[in-house]
């Protein structure tokens, strides 16, 4: 009888495994519960549970068989478990519209290949790593590389064997013309304008601005001598009085780096990580410190290292400080967190691939990162990363959320080996997430 029931078991393991997954709503990334999950082929079903999971048991004969997710207010969907295997085991599921009698479906066949968007206001000057921040509906951009890089080499090699004979000596991308910017540029959301303070900041790229209490603090980065052949570290802050139009600069700064983070927590700015020299051989230094800067006292603190030497971009979501991606010789991946209650690092998980110098924004839940053309949603609460194409190059840019609309202000831009600076402002409507087609999706563990 043992060995019978042995045997039994054997056969129902090899010829059946089970599939487990979550379900989504497609607009908010939440979790599902109750869903109805069934197979009328196999003629078994199940229901998600709170977190949305599931677990449905396919007999390997059956693999072709139609599964389908039902829920009453969405539209369902079917899928076989190679699809759901396909998508990462996370199916999402979206709600239908209704307009009076019509009842709207939307398939995963009228989804729209990549994310609209649209050309607003332009800066009055082209910039790139500059450091901007938004204060009310007003975003708030200050100095900023100017700098057009063309690379003779690659493109002489293109366009002949011969010419690039002539070129084989050249390492080095030519700089046609070297210069940061020193202006204010304001960009009003809502009069879609720009202007220009009359206000002359400090020459300076690379760096970070941040809001509190009414005042625009500009820290970090680096500047260039009068000749333009040597960089120098920002050890000075300024500071710009919105009330009182005012500028004045603060002599104490800890954290000279370039391409660091900074965010405002409270009456607090925290700054951390960046590079801060370069050697002999072109190779960057890396920081992993660490610092808090009361505003109401004056007084800088040390907090926790950061876990890895690096550059990075981070935003702030509650009282966690979100760290995407970055870089130290490569393009990092990780997504790490830093509690600012408790003082400590945790391992969030891993992006689809490195990044290094995207552009963050954040709204309640919901981290947006803007990449190399692409744009991701992470939403810290449910680990749901997405990935939706948007078809736009430009890197070095900020990113900047208002009122469910995402604003893509300046950066750089690469056309025929010749690297420009963009003046560029572009607008996204996140109505459109949910008619987009989604390229990647996971739950970050």
């Amino acid at each position: 009888m043992k060995l019978t029931f042995l045997f039994l078991l054997s056969v129902v393991t090899l010829t059946a495994q089970n599939i487990t997954g979550t379900v989504l709503d497609r607009d908010t990334n939440l979790p599902l519960e109750d869903v109805n999950i069934y197979s009328k082929t196999i003629g078994q079903g199940t229901v998600t549970n709170e977190k949305g999971e599931f677990e449905l048991q396919i007999p390997k004969a059956k693999e072709t068989a139609l599964i389908s997710f039902s829920s009453v207010g969405y539209a369902t969907k079917t899928y076989t478990r190679e699809q759901i295997k396909s998508l990462n085991y996370i199916v999402f599921l979206s709600k239908i519209n209704e307009a009076l009698e019509e009842v709207v479906l939307y398939s995963e066949l009228e989804l729209q290949e990549a994310i609209p968007f649209k050309k607003v206001a332009s800066l009055k000057e082209s910039v790139h790593h500059f450091g901007a921040t938004m204060l009310g509906r007003k975003i708030y951009v200050v100095g900023g590389d100017k700098t057009i890089k063309d690379d003779v080499k690659k493109r002489a090699l293109q366009e002949s064997e011969s010419i690039g004979e002539l070129f084989k000596n050249v390492s080095k991308p030519e700089l046609i013309w070297k210069h940061y910017s020193d202006i204010l540029q304001i960009y009003d959301v809502d009069k879609d304008t720009v202007v220009v303070s009359e206000l002359n900041f400090r020459k300076r790229a690379y760096h970070n601005v941040v809001a509190v209490d009414n005042k625009v603090y500009v820290l970090g980065g680096k500047s260039l001598s009068k000749s333009q052949a040597t960089e120098y570290l920002e050890n000075k802050i300024e500071v710009f009085n919105l009330d009182s139009h005012a500028l004045q600069l603060d002599d104490t700064y800890p954290h000279q780096a370039i391409n660091f983070t900074s965010v405002a927590y409270q009456d607090n700015i925290i700054v951390m990580g960046g590079s801060n020299k370069r050697k002999s051989n072109g190779d960057k230094i890396y920081s992993d410190k660490s610092y808090l800067y009361n505003i109401t006292s004056g007084y800088w603190y040390a907090l926790n290292n950061m876990t890895t030497a690096k550059e990075v971009r981070g935003v702030l979501v509650k009282n966690k400080i979100y760290l995407t991606g970055g870089f130290n010789g490569d393009m990092l991946k990780e997504i790490e967190s830093y509690n600012l209650e408790t003082g400590i690092w945790k391992a969030e998980g891993d992006l689809f691939y490195g990044m290094g110098n995207p552009s963050v924004t954040a709204n309640n839940d919901t981290i947006y990162i803007f990449n190399a053309g692409k744009l991701l949603t992470y939403n810290v609460e449910t680990k749901v990363l997405n990935e939706y194409d948007i078809r736009l190059d430009l890197s070095a840019t900020s990113l900047f959320y208002a009122n469910n609309v995402l604003y893509i202000v300046g950066g750089s831009t690469e056309v025929y080996y010749q690297t420009m600076p963009s003046s560029d402002i572009y607008s996204i409507d996140l109505r459109e997430l949910p008619r987009t087609k989604i390229l990647h999706s996971k739950i970050v563990e």
